[in-house]
């Protein structure tokens, strides 16, 4: 596969195209990076429960993931900058009013609004790189490259308004990078570009069943990871470092995180995608059962640091799995409504099981997880390459 989009004219509009991905992408995550702040802000601006924030995060996620994966059979036929800008309208609309919003009851009313929007644009971002672009893991790396570097930059800055307006301020910062944003969604195309060669087409035939492993095993690995990642402040506190020293750690975390997606982008499906997921799955298991099981604070820092490596480098590869699936962009569309779900179901899994059994539960029944992910992908990618040799057989005859 080469890099090329799947025409001479996206080609010529490459970066373009790539850019107003980058920023529906963006515009439609946001609430998952700023979550922990929106949860904080919300507690002390509304005077809520830990209880009651979560819930109101809960139910965005929930909207998000919903909406994506509705829209997702419907993308190839809407217009994408039509529906980008309704979607960010509607977005725009619900975090500006949020901001305003004095009661519990109308702040989940509007965080759910604002789901939908999101949901669309996630969906949007994933399909359009699908759909236009020869090698998606690529531009999927992209995005996460473009995650890791905005975070270091606006995490500081989410945390100091979120200390001086409480939840006005983190949804104020939320409504600004909307709006700052939404001018590029002038980049999305208009419609999905036709025309690709017969081996391509033929992967848009590929079973409902292999899209249905894709989906599942993108749930099953972001549930372990989110776990993980959900508890990694009371894991540094076990292993004896105080809420500060563990901030600091987080930090590092994302920073060493662009090495992770950089990797990505750089090799690419070189190697095609057996050996990249089975090498972040036995990565992912090290530094879980590092991060469970030890308590030495140096073992702690460089596995948190080492997970952050591995998070950014798989999300490409299994995004790149669903969109090999369906050239429409469907699949890749849906693929992030299952990153949405494993996302919001880490915590409440993790929570459970260190209630019940402890962290080192944790450590096995996210080991499990892994390890059915990483057999439902592989499944895939045989399943993926048996119908690739057969289309290139019939095309060689033809």
């Amino acid at each position: 596969m080469g890099e090329a989009p799947h025409d001479p004219a996206t080609s010529r509009n490459g970066a373009s195209l790539a850019i107003g991905a980058i920023a529906a992408q963006v515009i439609g995550g946001l609430v998952l990076q700023l979550s922990p702040f929106m949860i904080g802000g919300i507690m002390d601006g509304l005077s809520l429960s830990e209880r009651d924030a979560g819930f109101v995060v809960s139910f965005e996620f929930l909207m998000l993931a919903v909406t994506a994966i509705m829209v997702a059979p419907i993308l190839p036929r809407l217009g994408y900058r039509r529906t980008g800008f309704l979607a960010v309208g509607l977005a725009l609309f619900a975090q500006g009013a949020s901001i305003f919003s004095t009661s519990w009851t109308s702040l989940v009313f509007l965080r759910c609004l604002a789901g939908v929007g999101e949901g669309v644009l996630y969906a949007v971002s994933l399909s359009i790189v699908a759909a236009h672009f020869r090698n998606p893991d690529r531009l999927y790396g992209y995005f996460q490259i473009v995650w890791a570097l905005g975070s270091v930059a606006l995490f500081p800055i989410a945390g100091e308004l979120t200390v001086a307006f409480g939840h006005r301020g983190i949804l104020s910062l939320a409504a600004g990078l909307t709006l700052a944003l939404a001018p590029l969604l002038m980049l999305l195309p208009r419609v999905r570009t036709e025309g690709c060669d017969r081996a391509a087409a033929a992967m848009a035939d590929a079973p409902p069943l292999l899209g249905v492993m894709t989906f599942a095993a993108i749930v099953l690995y972001l549930t372990a990871s989110a776990a993980i990642y959900a508890f990694s402040a009371p894991l540094g506190e076990r292993a004896g470092l105080d809420a500060s020293a563990v901030g600091y750690a987080l930090t590092i975390m994302t920073l060493v995180g662009l090495i992770g997606a950089g990797a990505a982008t750089t090799l690419n499906i070189r190697w095609g995608r057996t050996i990249p997921i089975t090498g972040f799955c036995v990565a992912f298991i090290l530094v879980l059962l590092t991060l469970c099981l030890s308590r030495h604070p140096i073992a702690y820092v460089a596995a948190l640091v080492g997970s952050g490596a591995v998070y950014y480098f798989s999300i490409p590869y299994l995004f790149g799995i669903a969109a090999a699936l369906d050239r429409n962009g469907r699949w890749a569309a849906a693929a992030g409504s299952a990153f949405l779900i494993g996302f919001a179901a880490g915590p409440i899994v993790g929570g459970a099981v260190i209630d019940v059994a402890g962290y080192g539960a944790l450590a096995a029944v996210c080991i499990l997880l892994t390890v059915a992910a990483w057999g439902l992908a592989i499944s895939v990618i045989r399943g993926l390459q048996g119908r690739l040799q057969i289309a290139r057989a019939d095309d060689a005859l033809a």
